[in-house]
């Protein structure tokens, strides 16, 4: 079970992810947000993985379905701040090649010109 909490820093929509990123009860919460954002004009976006305790393959499957709505409006997602397990989670399924990975939500936000 997930909950997002979004914030917003200037034109970037922060969204913190907190708890298990799989199936479940909340599946496809988080690209429910993300699809509401995007329909009121938000294109950029940090998420912001601290929080996040675990993930499956249903979850990397939401990351990916966010990643393919963002990039259909034009816009952007940077991931922030993975814990150890889940960067690794990242890496062996080859998604460092296709998300931009930042160690702080900070350095996210800067890599947007913030």
């Amino acid at each position: 079970m997930i909950t997002v909490l979004e914030k917003l820093d200037g034109t970037v929509s922060i969204l913190n992810i907190c708890g298990k990123l799989s199936g479940g009860e909340n599946y496809a919460l988080l690209s429910h947000k993300v699809v509401e954002l995007l329909t009121k004009g938000c294109i950029l976006f940090v998420l912001n993985l601290s929080e996040v305790s675990s993930a499956d393959s249903t979850g990397i499957g939401e990351l990916i379905v966010c990643l393919k709505k963002v990039k259909e409006r034009g816009g952007e997602i940077k991931l922030a701040a993975p814990s150890q397990k889940i960067g690794n989670l990242l890496h062996i399924t080859n998604l460092e090649r296709i998300f931009e990975i930042h160690p702080t939500e900070r350095a996210a936000l800067r890599s947007f010109g913030h």
